[in-house]
């Protein structure tokens, strides 16, 4: 069973849907996938294949594909359609694609809840929506939808959930590491140093790097260049700003670095990010 403490750490960071409709015999090939989908069958039939796994499709058939595979796909009748939600947990506690270790690598059911297939369809209405509070909106029925797979499951009695690695005791107790981790995630466009963080922890620099990675799983370094990475993901699919804007607002100042690091994180350019998550 997913450990809850864990769960409660997660933030989950939606970045666009759409619902797709493809003729007969379409492909898309082989390609690694820099952010995690949920996909829910509409209508048709087709073949989708995550990392050499072959699972086949049909009607209200839901498929979450993790972050980082390989995924390709193939139609078998006409007007297939599906579905498409994606996301990346952009904060977690430990590892970086938690959610594929408490749902489970490859994963497909049945869904039978006919408020889960609204969910979809909410999604698909809110997604360009004028509302002030669409985003919560969005990430609010993305987690009723996620919550529906991690229970479905662990009820089906198959071994997809992977308990996450325990955080040891004396960080879960330790609420200045928290409270910096939390300083970071709202200042993440600031120059922050470890000497300025320490300070604010009251303890050594060396102390604060032994805890924050226990806590963490990452160095400071680490964790703040993840952040940026996330919230320059978010608004690299949100805006049509440029590139080398979002990296001045996420707080970083090189251009040619940005793009270097956020191929790094997920595999591809911030121009080809732009492209696939907007594209299919």
């Amino acid at each position: 069973m997913a450990d809850q403490s864990v769960l409660q750490t997660l933030r989950l960071n939606y970045l666009f849907s759409e619902r797709y409709s493809f003729p007969v015999n379409w492909k898309y090939f082989e390609s690694t996938i820099p952010y995690a989908m949920i996909r829910l069958i509409c209508k048709g039939q087709a073949t989708f294949v995550i990392d050499d796994r072959v699972y086949r499709l049909e009607k209200d058939d839901v498929v979450y594909i993790p972050q980082g595979c390989k995924l390709a796909c193939e139609a078998h009748s006409d007007d297939f359609t599906f579905i498409s939600i994606r996301f990346t947990a952009a904060f977690p506690s430990s590892d970086i694609d938690m959610w594929s270790k408490l749902v489970g690598y490859d994963m497909k059911i049945q869904c039978k809840d006919p408020q889960i297939l609204y969910y979809f369809n909410c999604i698909i209405r809110e997604k360009d929506s004028s509302k002030q509070g669409k985003f919560l909106l969005l990430r609010g029925y993305l987690e009723l939808i996620l919550a529906y797979l991690i229970d479905s499951s662990e009820q089906s009695g198959t071994p997809t959930i992977r308990t996450p690695r325990s955080v040891p005791q004396e960080n879960k107790s330790n609420n200045r590491v928290q409270w910096i981790a939390d300083y970071m995630i709202s200042h993440y466009d600031k120059s922050l140093s470890i000497e300025e963080l320490s300070k604010m922890a009251n303890m050594s620099s060396a102390t604060l790097r032994r805890l924050f990675k226990q806590h963490t799983g990452k160095t400071p370094s680490d964790f703040l260049l993840e952040l940026r990475m996330a919230v320059a993901a978010k608004r690299i699919v949100e805006t049509d700003e440029r590139i080398s804007d979002i990296a001045y607002k996420v707080g970083i100042q090189d251009p040619n670095y940005f793009t270097r690091v956020f191929k790094k994180n997920f595999g591809v350019t911030p121009y080809t990010y732009r492209e696939r998550v907007k594209g299919l």
